[in-house]
């Protein structure tokens, strides 16, 4: 097949195309949602499953939008047109697929925006340009309140700018900067914490498994967690392999993303816990234990004002990576398919998100009522599409494409293992989210 990136852009480097990958892999989900859901269920148990779930779900999932997007060459729902073009399952399923992930990270975004705020008003307290209360009176002022408009609208500007400055110049040259950053404010955090102490408890919490505290109910919040934490479901993955100029490195790479991605979860947990530990506090607070407990507890730190400033400086540069890939979904969508201009389509696009977002920034209740729709139903719906696409609409030449690069044997070997996989176990997983999300079934304790 000719290059597909040689008219709309492409990615400069490999190490450009998988720091961006990785950027939009590694967000809020693996500094906010992962240590608060792990604190909830039990710890190292629920991370061995997750892990699982990683690698049945999250790893074929992965490859599969990376191929889509690089044989097809252009946004999710051209993508799928394009290789499934002379079928009426096929069309059928592209525009459902295709819509679906484009209104997912439309979505999304309008309320990863309104958190991702938070995080800016966080970041401006430790500077003292705006009042450093505790967590809780924070946290409560900005919760469903309208002082979220302003960091919400700031932060969609960010991401705004950096996607109309296209794929090279923008989304490239910002994560090149972004993750190496990220990765050092995390080490830098790790060192703290080994000194400060609580790190040797937070390992054993994280890593050593009680699995007499895993339920039903935690395997499948796993398994869902997957999706939410590599991007999947989304078309994101799709959209940045269409910007590749090879398959030969697309199953290596996305295999890269997705340790990068665990490993600054699992970090970021390490560091969480660790100071959680090290002053007694509840490892099992829910979500507001990034935005109350944390804060309070920094306060109790030697240097707690830097600890507690590069802490949320780490979950804004993690939140606009993500963010980025999110909004290049919508973005790509206008280019290719509807033909608009990259400026045009960012500012307008954007704007209309950041106008969608305005709902969950002033009512509590509609943020999580989004949180819920899109991460129960839209993203493993549009993992299911992207698998049975995959595995049972793509032709072979397509389909095992990336395995080409493995010498001998081992490409055809592991292409047969990952088609099986697509086709029958991936499905059947993502269908149990789905129906337990739904309530059609309940599960207890194990």
């Amino acid at each position: 097949m000719s290059d597909p990136t040689s008219s709309r852009g492409g990615f400069a480097s490999r190490l450009g195309f998988v720091l961006a990958a990785a950027g939009s892999a590694v967000g809020l989900g693996n500094i906010w949602k992962f240590p608060y859901i792990t604190g909830e269920y039990g710890g190292g148990a629920f991370v061995i499953v997750y892990l699982a779930c990683i690698l049945l779900v999250g790893l074929p999932l992965m490859y599969a939008e990376l191929i889509i997007g690089r044989r097809g060459g252009k946004d999710v729902l051209g993508s799928l047109r394009a290789l499934t073009a002379g079928s009426s399952a096929g069309t059928a399923l592209s525009w459902g697929v295709g819509g679906l992930a484009v209104a997912t990270g439309f979505i999304i975004l309008s309320f990863y925006s309104v958190v991702a705020g938070w995080a800016v008003y966080y970041v401006l307290a430790y500077l003292g340009v705006v009042e450093l209360g505790n967590g809780g009176t924070m946290f409560n002022g900005l919760l469903g309140q309208t002082l979220s408009v302003p960091w919400h609208t700031l932060f969609m500007v960010m991401t705004i700018v950096v996607v109309i400055g296209g794929v090279q110049g923008g989304i490239e040259k910002a994560c090149k900067v972004l993750m190496p950053a990220l990765a050092a404010i995390l080490l830098a955090m790790l060192v703290y914490v080994g000194i400060d102490g609580g790190l040797a408890e937070s390992a054993r919490f994280l890593f050593a498994p009680d699995f007499s505290k895993l339920s039903g109910e935690a395997v499948l919040e796993a398994l869902g967690h997957a999706f939410f934490t590599l991007s999947l479901g989304m078309g994101a993955m799709v959209t940045y392999g269409s910007y590749l100029g090879s398959e030969q490195a697309v199953v290596r790479d996305g295999v890269l993303v997705a340790v990068l991605d665990t490993i600054i979860a699992l970090v970021a947990g390490l560091v969480i816990f660790a100071v959680v530990f090290a002053h007694g506090a509840e490892p099992a607070a829910g979500p507001g234990l990034v935005f109350v407990n944390l804060p309070s507890l920094f306060e109790q730190l030697p240097g707690g004002r830097v600890f507690g400033l590069a802490f949320f400086v780490l979950l804004v540069f993690a939140a606009l990576s993500s963010a980025i890939s999110l909004l290049e979904v919508v973005v790509a969508f206008l280019v290719d398919t509807l033909g608009v201009g990259r400026k045009l389509a960012s500012i307008g696009v954007g704007g209309a998100i950041w106008l969608l977002g305005l709902w969950s920034a002033v009512d509590a209740s509609k943020l999580d009522l989004f949180d819920q729709i899109t991460t129960n139903y839209m993203l493993p719906l549009g993992g299911f599409g992207i698998a049975v696409a995959a595995g049972w609409l793509l032709a072979k030449e397509d389909r095992e494409s990336g395995f080409l690069a493995f010498a001998g044997d081992l490409g055809p070997l592991l292409a047969k293992g990952w088609t099986l996989t697509i086709r029958y176990v991936t499905p059947v997983l993502v269908l149990l989210v789905i129906a337990y999300k739904a309530k059609f079934f309940e599960l207890g304790g194990a």
